[in-house]
């Protein structure tokens, strides 16, 4: 029983959203208002829906752990 949820936790470790709001401002900041709010909204979704691909091809958002020296993503 142990080991299911050890396996669980470390699958949910795996798939930690990260958000980082710097690179989000910094890609978002020649936008208008309105449009900066519905990209947001659009990753908002992608994270609800536990979308993990669709999130990596934002360079704002990274999946996994970030500190990690295995499977670095540009957002690190």
């Amino acid at each position: 029983m142990a080991l299911m949820s050890d396996t669980a936790t470390e699958s949910e470790h795996r798939n930690r959203i990260w958000f980082f709001p710097h690179k989000f401002w910094q890609a978002t900041k020649d936008m208008p208002k309105e449009e900066a709010a519905d990209l947001m909204a659009e990753v908002e979704s992608y994270a609800a829906a536990g979308d993990f691909q669709a999130l990596k091809k934002y360079p704002f958002v990274f999946v996994g752990d970030p500190y990690s020296k295995k499977g670095k993503n540009s957002a690190a």
